[in-house]
């Protein structure tokens, strides 16, 4: 039933049929406007991972890293911050040691992961996993809408575009029958 209602609520679009990185940041930014989710304040200063050295550049990574927690939520339920920890891994290269595996940070995610449950847009499950709840489905598939009708053309338009060109191509072949007809015409007389 929920998913009749979200065909017809939202024209059949989901997380899914949009393009990751521009659902992540138009989530991002979502998340930015809002007043419920805010960044922590050791956001400034916290590594995100081990092997790094520094905290990221850009100001607005950790709700980018919110947004894309949440789309792996939503295409993978069930993950736990173990499995958000391994997602966000990287290798250590260290200069003539071979490189190792480590594992990404695991307060990062936790964090994130209970503010949405604050807000009510994941819940946890009995295993300790978490997922999306319906309302958290609803409010991305919304935002997928949104940049589905943002990239898609205007159909209307295409159309339009269409007939312009059968037009052009029409009238190119009737002038090329009346050159034709005009050579054929010379070659008689």
């Amino acid at each position: 039933m929920e998913y009749l209602t979200r065909i017809y609520m939202y024209g059949g679009v989901s997380v899914k049929d949009v393009e990751s990185s521009k659902f992540i940041n138009a989530y991002a930014e979502h998340l930015k406007r809002g007043d419920k989710f805010k960044e922590p304040s050791w956001v400034d200063i916290v590594k995100t991972g081990f092997t790094k050295e520094l905290s990221p550049y850009d100001r607005d990574w950790y709700y980018i890293r919110a947004a894309s927690i949440l789309r792996r939520l939503y295409i993978r339920p069930f993950t736990g911050v173990g499995g958000f920890k391994k997602i966000y891994s990287k290798k250590n290269k260290i200069r003539v040691k071979p490189s190792h595996y480590n594992k990404g940070s695991g307060k990062i995610p936790r964090s994130i992961l209970h503010q949405f449950e604050k807000i009510g847009i994941v819940k946890k499950t009995k295993k300790g996993t978490r997922k999306v709840t319906s309302l958290g489905r609803k409010e991305m598939d919304a935002i997928a809408l949104k940049i589905h009708k943002e990239t898609q053309p205007n159909k209307k338009e295409e159309i339009d575009e269409i007939d312009e060109l059968n037009e052009i191509i029409e009238e190119t072949k009737e002038t090329k029958e009346e050159e034709e007809k005009e050579k054929e015409e010379e070659k008689e007389n």
